[in-house]
């Protein structure tokens, strides 16, 4: 059969479809890249935000006109599976739903003649990861599941409560045939990568440093998002790790308020001063990195003085990227039963966020001007420009450049715009 995956979402997401692309072609089955032609439609969800929510309803609604049609099976996986299944086969009543976790038994899905419905069984046991199908970047899936229980997120409803981490030596198994097979650099997503492996014993850094010490060859790692409580458990030892010369200096640790009242409703397991402290020992390391954060505003709660104390950590901490959000109301969750913020003043708090956090991060880039930096080229932007990354993890644009993917080039930074930095090869 000829399957199309169409993925929303976070890098765990995009992972998950790589798992399910694996076991289809290992059964025999051709994925291909548009829906043209295709026998059977995989839409992998997202369910953290109601605005992706809406998007993904409308697709469906899309994809069921061209099913009454073509004839094709649609199969709805991924965390909204758990979170809407009623109002999901309302607008697909022939759908399969298969939840997050139940996404090894994909091919039993897609060849059946049974409409099937796997879902809220949250089943613990993941034994497959995904294969490498060539290119320069590894996307690998190595935990879902974090210690948290914040009161704007759903996902102890889309995945379950607890935390489910794949083998150290399965992992590192797979980044050694990757690399072998050309990868250059390799993605670790998850949920909370650093609740890696608190349901095996072990940990983050143990994990790297095994990949480090058991995986030869020229690559780079990229850690995903952590989150705060459980980094700073272990950021001193991370830190020594991810001072080897393989890894992307790049932290990606979510705050989502610079205002304690307000992270204590969101039930947050930190304050404002311990986040500080968290980003203070990154950047007393003794190399130089780059740090993403997450912000919600508009929480319940969040008053114009909570408001300008979040604009205020902005500017003191001086991120290299933020992801601004508005709050959207989830169910399940307790945020869900408090009073809301309007609409027009969370729209305008975002904005005045983001229009602060490119200016902040303007003027970060700006200090890499004249630079020169080893570049690995791993993209080619919707321009056709080239796009590689530096050790710290910030991409940079070649313009009118024909280089080759995959390779290290020594580049100078000759400019710089809040998302990126425009470069010059010189070797």
């Amino acid at each position: 059969m000829r399957v199309y995956i169409e993925t929303y979402g976070c890098w765990l997401n995009k992972g998950e479809s790589e798992v399910m692309k694996t076991l289809l072609l290992h059964a025999g089955h051709e994925v291909v890249d548009s829906l043209e032609n295709a026998d059977a439609v995989i839409v992998n969800t997202c369910a953290v935000r109601g605005d992706t929510e809406v998007k993904i309803f409308r697709r469906l609604r899309e994809l069921e006109e061209s099913r009454k049609k073509r004839g094709f099976r649609i199969v709805v996986t991924g965390c909204l599976v758990n979170v809407r299944p009623k109002s999901i086969l309302q607008v697909t009543p022939e759908a399969s739903l298969v939840e997050p976790d139940a996404l090894e038994r994909i091919v039993e899905v897609v060849q059946s003649d049974k409409q099937l419905f796997m879902l809220r069984s949250y089943p613990r046991a993941r034994k497959t990861l995904p294969e490498y199908w060539g290119g320069v970047t590894y996307v690998l899936p190595i935990q879902s599941g974090c210690l948290g229980s914040c009161s704007f997120c759903i996902e102890w409803v889309t995945r379950g409560v607890g935390v489910k981490s794949y083998p150290p030596e399965v992992i590192v198994n797979a980044v050694k045939d990757a690399v072998r097979r050309g990868a250059k650099e390799v993605y670790l997503v998850g949920q909370d990568l650093a609740a890696y492996g608190y349901d095996l014993g072990t940990n983050l850094t143990a994990l790297i440093n095994m990949v480090l010490e058991e995986v030869d060859g020229e690559y780079r790692l990229r850690i995903g998002m952590m989150e705060p409580m459980l980094l700073s458990t272990q950021i001193e030892k991370l830190l020594v790790t991810m001072a080897d010369g393989r890894v992307y200096k790049y932290f990606h640790i979510p705050v989502q308020a610079g205002d304690d009242r307000v992270l204590k409703a969101m039930n947050r397991k930190y304050t404002v001063a311990e986040y500080k402290s968290l980003i203070q020992k990154i950047r007393s390391s003794g190399f130089s990195s780059s740090i993403a954060t997450d912000i919600i505003v508009g929480f319940p709660g969040e008053d114009e003085e909570a408001f300008r104390n979040t604009l205020r950590l902005i500017e003191e901490v001086k991120f290299d990227k933020v992801h601004v959000a508005r709050y959207t109301l989830r169910p399940f969750t307790k945020g869900y039963l408090m009073k809301s913020i309007p609409e027009p003043v969370k729209k305008e708090r975002s904005k005045i966020a983001s229009e602060l956090s490119l200016r902040v991060a303007y003027e970060i880039n700006k200090k890499y001007v004249g630079g020169v930096f080893d570049v690995l080229v791993n993209s080619v932007s919707p321009k056709m420009d080239f796009v590689g990354r530096t050790i710290e993890y910030k991409p940079v644009i070649f313009k009118g450049y024909n280089l080759e993917l995959g390779k290290i080039v020594k580049a100078r930074v000759k400019g710089a715009t809040p998302l990126a930095l425009v470069g010059e090869v010189i070797d």
